[in-house]
């Protein structure tokens, strides 16, 4: 998930400075919409993604290789995922034996729908997601995909979020420093919303000496 927060706060980088210089108030929010087509090609530039399965019955790796028809509405993600696993194990117990399903590698595709929750205070984003029609190329791999779905559905995978590198201005008497706090993040239509509270401060400096003619 690095990649993607790198990835999305750089081109946030590319879109805040038009905003902020135009004379915003420090006490005031910036409120700055991330269209859902530069999203899909940002998310494009980073792929493939790791994540992490985080979960007690799984264990391996799960790649996300495509984001297709991704749709930004109010409150809700959609989009196609194209998933693969490594070395993927499944584990279970029955009758007090824990038994361990070497599933290996697979592909799957599924329809995915995802939800936002951001935790203001620790600057985390949780998304969670809803995995449903399943499709393979291998008609095997479907059968493993619904034993799959109950390990990954409804689960939060947290995303740690930093403030925004700050905007800073100098002259030769003063420096401007303003500094970006990321409020919320939520879905609406058509595009990511991101909530950002700016501070403004100053710093001056001692006036430069002006440099003496050299003239006799």
């Amino acid at each position: 998930m690095s990649r993607f927060v790198f990835l999305f706060f750089l081109v946030l980088a590319l879109i805040v400075p038009a905003q902020l210089f135009a004379g915003v108030p420090k006490d005031k929010t910036i409120i700055l919409n991330l269209p859902e087509s530069v999203l899909s090609q940002a998310i494009e530039e980073m792929l493939p993604l790791d994540i992490d399965p985080a979960s007690p019955g799984l264990q391996g790796s799960i790649i996300v290789n495509r984001v297709d028809d991704l749709k930004i509405t109010d409150q809700n993600i959609f989009c196609r995922l194209r998933l693969s696993g490594k070395k993927l194990q499944i584990l279970t117990e029955l009758a007090g034996h824990q038994i361990s399903l070497r599933v290996g590698e697979i592909e799957l595709n599924f329809n995915c729908s995802a939800r936002l929750r951001f935790d203001s205070a620790r600057q985390v984003l949780y998304i969670k997601l809803v995995l449903n029609d399943i499709s393979s190329p291998k008609p095997s791999n479907t059968d493993i995909g619904g034993t799959l779905l109950p390990l990954l559905n409804n689960r939060e995978f947290p995303v740690a979020i930093k403030d925004l590198e700050p905007l800073i201005a100098q002259t030769d008497v003063k420096t401007v420093s303003i500094t970006m706090h990321i409020s919320d993040i939520r879905a609406v239509n058509g595009a990511l919303q991101l909530s950002i509270t700016p501070r403004i401060s100053s710093t001056s400096h001692p006036a430069s000496p002006k440099k003496r003619s050299n003239n006799p």
